[in-house]
């Protein structure tokens, strides 16, 4: 085998262990958010039922504003997502975008136990509807996170070890990437915003 299959081989094995471990960390942040519900406090508890019945109440009543919802949706996804690419590009950055995987695992968990907690088995579909758009930004972050450890191995290696690399087509296809996520998560961001709603207000009658 020559130097350039090894090369080849061993920069395919170093991006499977890096996908095992990513995804490792996100089903022990799930984990982590579904079991965390049982070890809050009575108070928090209790916060979380009244913040997800105001938010289904406002659903079923015909209250819920839309609009906010948008530009909620678009600074907590859009925006963070560009800041996890932005970290890529500055190598330190890269331990930062790792712990935002995680948390947004977690919250995805949480929710879960959240919904089930306060709803019971009635609580199991508007579950699944309202946490679609959550999954579909944890994919979005898993696949930001996983290009932007590879460019920052790259641009480390580059930059400090000398190594002959053409970073110019690589920071291309790393912008073409963000364009494209970020396309995904404002379609996401309509749907969590408009469509999400209009669909768990289907189930609202059963919930109270």
């Amino acid at each position: 085998m020559d130097k350039y299959k090894l090369k080849y081989e061993y920069q395919k094995n170093t991006k499977k262990r890096l996908f095992k471990v990513l995804t490792l960390l996100i089903i022990a942040g799930f984990i982590f958010g579904l079991l965390y519900i049982a070890i809050i406090s009575k108070s928090n508890k209790e916060l979380i039922k009244n913040t997800f019945n105001t938010l289904f109440l406002n659903i079923h009543n015909n209250s819920y504003n839309y609009t906010t919802s948008l530009i909620n949706n678009i600074k907590s996804n859009v925006l963070l997502t560009l800041i996890v690419w932005i970290l890529g590009i500055s190598i330190i950055g890269i331990p930062c975008s790792i712990i935002y995987l995680f948390y947004k695992s977690f919250v995805l968990g949480f929710t879960c136990s959240s919904i089930i907690y306060v709803y019971g088995l009635k609580g199991i579909i508007p579950m699944f509807i309202f946490i679609f758009p959550l999954v579909i930004d944890l994919l979005v972050i898993l696949i930001v996170v996983f290009y932007a450890v590879q460019f920052s191995n790259r641009l480390y290696l580059y930059l400090f070890k000398r190594k002959t690399i053409n970073m110019d087509v690589i920071a291309r296809k790393y912008t073409k990437l963000l364009i494209i996520m970020l396309l995904i998560l404002l379609i996401a961001s309509l749907f969590s915003s408009f469509l999400v709603p209009k669909l768990i207000k289907s189930f609202t009658k059963s919930l109270f």
